[in-house]
């Protein structure tokens, strides 16, 4: 037997009286209602008269009737109404949440009890006609109105409608009456491609509830200018239905109900997203959640970036790359591939594996049985950077495995290693890259003598911001032309355009014209091949004069706390390792720091204001030579002038800085 809880005492369903429901089971025009109300009993439970005053419209059952069609149901049907997921909903809808019964209505906005609004609006005629505003913008008109109660105490109001069902507005309508926010997530859904999504966010849904994490027009301004695309664009790209889809969950989740673990989206299972619930912060795939937005067939939660499922959620959301997904999770490489990226994955499709399968006279089995080796096919399909389609050039890109791969791109069309990239299948967006399918699988050439040298590698690896400030740095820039042998750690272009926040610059340009360019570029340069398997934890020294720590983070490879995110590119005169971060040396502020012999110095620096001056964050880069008095020349210092008492009146030296 269910419970009911009143001023804290809990009665038995069958002693709570309920006025308001009696009313409704009483009358011969309302038998739709009060089936309605029986099959939620949750709504009908919370009427109870304890629970109340309450104000209720209360639609007949030729209201019910006019409805169907605005719900997308047959005239006749009138029972599938009763078996929406949003029945509660629209029942709450019609229950206004106020402290005391309202009789007559007079015409402002007033919350309801599922939480949105409804406006009432009276007219001035001499007879005035009251009605209730929710989704449909000719409202509900009320017909009648009585107030009801027990036992000679009427504390309910019950108004009549006739015309139609007050129905809250749903998820599409929500979104499009905030044009401030929304326009271009709107201007999405009304595309082809999503006219089932936009039919599940309206009425006409079967009653589907769904959650969209919805990015602002802000959010989708900045995921235009990182893809290099106008809205035009956005709204013809093929993929536009799988990046909504993959912001939308079936079910309402209120922010205060959200659990952390994944969820599956519209995109399918493949596409999940990651939920993170701290307190009362929501997070969303990484993702700050901002304020949600209540709808009639779910919940709107507004968020400043646009999520992408990663390239193998991409794969996963094909049933033509079941092959390709099997073996990236048989290598391992799952957790590699759903990582930060930038990756361009060539991705062969079944009929692409079986013929590869075929030719070497293995089953899919054996082919997983070696897992090094199958680690190794795969990465040999993926590129660290995104190239998109338009942007692919003729070049020799090398593979996260470490060889190099032969693109060749005549007009429009693009070839890697003869295998050709149709356009129709290409540019797959994901979160951290682009997928292009590919009808063959890629096989890993020979080992051969390299033709290139480290800084024809970095051309050949898109490191142009990397190629730019070596242009800056002639010298440098001759030597890693040479025939003797180095190691350059070479940071992406991503990597480069960052660096301007670490060292106080306002963007890149800044960046190429500091001082101390050089400084900076010969410590990711060692005077002799270091290949990744000597790369073991230590210390290398570079060319600058400083050590690189080295250390290993399971598999990775890692250099003064910096990832190498793709090894052994060979060159004629040495080794390109690509790492996704600019490494800088001790500047002199990080040398005095570490020693405890220039501690009164250092102390002294920070007093003065002077430390930013010799770290890195000095924006132009600017050199400086310093003469650093060691803690006993201030000890002496203090010990022979009469005016400085001791340390602390040292440091509170007007003219301390000079």
């Amino acid at each position: 037997m269910r419970v009911l809880a009143v001023a804290g005492v809990f009665l038995p369903l069958s002693a709570a009286q309920s006025a308001v429901f009696t009313h409704i089971e009483g009358s011969a025009d309302h038998a739709t209602l009060e089936s309605a109300l029986n099959k939620v009993t949750a709504v009908k439970d919370a009427l109870a008269d304890a629970n109340g005053p309450f104000t209720m419209v209360a639609p007949t059952d030729a209201a019910f009737t006019a409805a169907l069609p605005e719900l997308g149901i047959a005239a006749a049907d009138a029972a599938t109404l009763l078996d929406r997921a949003d029945l509660g909903e629209i029942l709450k809808y019609q229950v206004l949440s106020t402290t005391e019964k309202v009789n007559p209505l007079t015409a402002g906005d007033i919350t309801t009890v599922q939480g949105m609004t409804a406006t009432v609006t009276v007219s001035s005629d001499a007879t005035p006609v009251t009605k209730v505003v929710g989704s449909n913008a000719a409202g509900v008109t009320i017909s009648s109105s009585a107030d009801v109660g027990t036992s000679g105490n009427e504390e309910h109001a019950v108004h009549v409608c006739t015309d139609r069902i007050l129905l809250p507005k749903p998820v599409y309508q929500v979104a499009s009456e905030a044009t401030d926010l929304f326009s271009t997530l709107v201007a999405a859904l009304d595309t082809a491609g999503l006219a089932d999504v936009k039919t599940g966010l309206g009425l006409q849904n079967g009653g589907a509830l769904h959650t969209v994490f919805a990015p602002t027009n802000d959010a989708f301004t900045a995921y235009l200018t990182a893809r290099g695309i106008d809205s035009d664009a956005l709204l013809a790209d093929g993929e536009l239905a799988n990046i909504v889809k993959y912001h939308i969950l079936a079910g309402k989740v209120m922010a205060a109900d959200v659990t952390t673990g994944e969820q599956a989206t519209l995109y399918g299972d493949a596409g999940k997203l990651s939920l993170v619930k701290d307190g009362s912060t929501v997070t969303v795939d990484g993702v700050t959640v901002g304020s949600e937005v209540l709808a009639g067939n779910g919940v709107i939660h507004q968020i400043p970036s646009v999520l992408m499922p990663n390239v193998v959620e991409v794969a996963k959301g094909s049933s033509d790359f079941s092959r390709l997904v099997e073996a990236v999770v048989a290598a391992d490489l799952a957790t590699t591939l759903t990582g930060a990226g930038p990756f361009t994955v060539f991705a062969p499709t079944n009929a692409a594996f079986d013929a590869y399968l075929t030719k070497v006279s293995k089953t899919m089995d054996e082919l997983k049985a070696d897992k090094d080796a199958l680690a190794a096919l795969l990465k040999y399909h993926v590129v660290p950077s995104e190239v998109m389609l338009a942007d692919a050039t003729t070049s020799t890109p090398a593979s996260v495995e470490g060889s190099t791969l032969d693109l060749v791109k005549t007009g429009d069309d693009l070839t890697v290693n003869g295998v050709a990239v149709p356009a129709a299948t290409a540019n797959m967006q994901a979160g951290n890259g682009v997928v292009h399918v590919i009808g063959e699988v890629l096989e890993i050439p020979a080992a051969s003598t390299p033709t290139k040298n480290v800084v024809e590698l970095a051309v050949d690896n898109s490191l142009a911001n990397l190629v730019t400030a070596l242009g800056k740095a002639p010298a440098l820039k001759t030597l890693l032309e040479g025939e003797s042998q180095y190691t350059l750690f070479g940071p992406t272009d991503a990597a480069f355009t960052a660096a301007a926040a670490a060292l106080g610059e306002d963007d890149l340009a800044g960046v190429l014209e500091r001082d101390d360019l050089v400084e900076i570029l010969e410590y990711h340069v060692a005077a002799k091949e270091i290949t990744a398997s000597l790369l073991a934890p230590g210390d290398v020294m570079s060319y600058q004069g400083t050590y690189i720590p080295v250390k290993e983070d399971g598999e990775k490879k890692m250099v003064d706390g910096v990832e190498v995110t793709t090894a052994d590119v060979m060159a004629t005169n040495g080794v390109l390792h690509v790492i996704n971060q600019v490494m800088l040396p001790p500047s002199l502020a990080d040398m005095l720091a570490d020693d405890p012999d220039f501690g009164i110095f250092v102390e002294a620096l920070e007093a003065a204001q002077l430390t930013a001056t010799f770290g890195w964050a000095n924006k132009g880069g600017a050199m400086h030579t310093v003469f650093a008095p060691m803690n006993g020349a201030f000890d002496n210092l203090i010990a022979g002038d009469s005016s400085i008492a001791d340390k602390e009146a040292l440091l509170a030296l007007d003219g301390l800085a000079d």
